[in-house]
C-alpha cells in the first residue's frame, strides 16, 4: 500500500529559485554595465553577483521535483490509525504490536 502524493508545491519551489537566478544575473550584468565594465572592485562584485545568479539559476533548474516514482518518508500509512511508517516492514510491525494482526 503506497501512498505517493506528488507535492505541486515543489515545481513552485523549483521555479522560484530559476527566477531568483535569473533576477541575480540580470542585477549583476545591469551593475557591471552601470560601473562601466572597467577593471574596478565594484565591476568585480557586480560580475561576481552575476555568476552567483548563473550558479543558483543552473542549480534550481537541475533540482529534482517529486515524481510518481519517489519514495518520501512516512509513505506508508496505517489503515487503522493513521499513523505513518517509512517502510512496510515497519508497519507490518505496527500492526501487528499495536493491532495484534
Amino acid at each position: 500500500m503506497l501512498n505517493i502524493n506528488p507535492n505541486p508545491s515543489d515545481r513552485k519551489m523549483k521555479m522560484y529559485i530559476v527566477i531568483l537566478g535569473v533576477i541575480l544575473l540580470i542585477a549583476g550584468i545591469g551593475g557591471a554595465a552601470y560601473y562601466g565594465f572597467v577593471p574596478r572592485t565594484r565591476v568585480y562584485g557586480a560580475v561576481g553577483v552575476a555568476v552567483v545568479g548563473i550558479i543558483v539559476a543552473a542549480l534550481g533548474a537541475m533540482m529534482k521535483t517529486a515524481s510518481v516514482g519517489a519514495t518520501t518518508t512516512g509513505q506508508f500509512a496505517c489503515a487503522k490509525c493513521g499513523a505513518k511508517f517509512g517502510s512496510e516492514a515497519a508497519l507490518n510491525q505496527h500492526t501487528k504490536d499495536k493491532h495484534g494482526m
